[in-house]
């Protein structure tokens, strides 16, 4: 009975000595048992971190803040040398029927580099376009190595008659934006766009003796393989409207009409 008295009393004696050496940020609570004192310890809690601690990252909108990723839909037009709608007497075979001389624009690349935060940067990426001229006239085309060229004939009627290339883009745009919340800007951009034709076609359809025909005629038509194109697309958060005025010629020197394409545009489906 002494021994486990003694025992008793050791146990008691390193439990005050550790409630003496609890640090000042741990709470103590003391309960007594006759002349035994029982002494519970308790850790601070996570809550008691300042709140100054606390690191929160603002949400990054650089996507949102990107205007060219996105479906385009735009209208195409084509400009003589003095950048008048009217062509030669000789052109007069490329006159176009606007309403389906269509441009769809798939830019499904794009990244920004910022030079002010959202508010100024540099705009690039990497799109796909398919620029149909669809001809105002009944218009056979020929084609030759030297040259590419238009007779209007009556026969046959052809209910589709287009010329269609197709394009690799790369944009490099000055971007602005008014704001830094994508749901209050207006942004701006402007620049240059580089084209390279990876593919172009032709393609009739008409009525002969009763019978439906389809001409698809794949070929370079003598079409400038690599363009340039000056740019700008402006608009408010999602919208966008966009125009591109070609600095090279629709086709090669001396090889066709001397044309430059114009599209005029907005954004259907913007990606960012």
């Amino acid at each position: 009975m002494k021994k486990l008295a003694l025992a008793f009393l050791a146990l008691i004696s390193v439990s005050a000595m550790s409630a003496q050496t609890t640090p000042a940020d741990r709470d103590t609570t003391t309960i007594d048992f006759g002349k035994t004192q029982v002494i519970i310890l308790s850790t601070p809690s996570n809550d008691s971190l300042s709140s100054d601690s606390v690191n929160i990252t603002p949400p990054d909108f650089k996507s949102e803040l990107t205007h060219w990723a996105g479906l385009d839909l735009g209208v195409n037009f084509l400009l003589n040398s003095d950048n008048k709608t009217t062509l030669a007497q000789n052109d007069e075979w490329l006159e176009l029927d606007q309403a389906r001389s269509l441009s769809w624009r798939i830019n499904f690349y794009e990244e920004k580099i910022r030079i002010i935060k959202d508010y100024v940067g540099i705009t690039t990426g990497l799109g796909l376009s398919w620029n149909s001229y669809t001809f105002n006239n009944n218009v056979n085309l020929n084609v030759t190595s030297d040259s590419t060229f238009g007779v209007i004939d009556s026969l046959p009627e052809y209910s589709k008659n287009k010329l269609r290339a197709t394009y690799l883009h790369l944009p490099v745009m000055l971007e602005f934006n008014t704001s830094r919340n994508p749901d209050k800007a207006f942004h701006l951009a402007a620049g240059v766009v580089g084209g390279w034709k990876i593919g172009s076609i032709h393609k009739q359809e008409f009525e002969l003796d009763g019978q439906n025909y389809k001409v698809r005629v794949k070929d370079d038509f003598n079409l400038s393989p690599l363009t340039l194109d000056l740019t700008a697309r402006v608009g408010y958060k999602n919208f966008t409207v966009w125009a591109t005025y070609g600095l090279t010629p629709l086709f090669k020197d001396n090889k066709g009409p001397e044309v430059f394409p114009v599209s005029l545009g907005i954004t259907l489906v913007p990606f960012g």
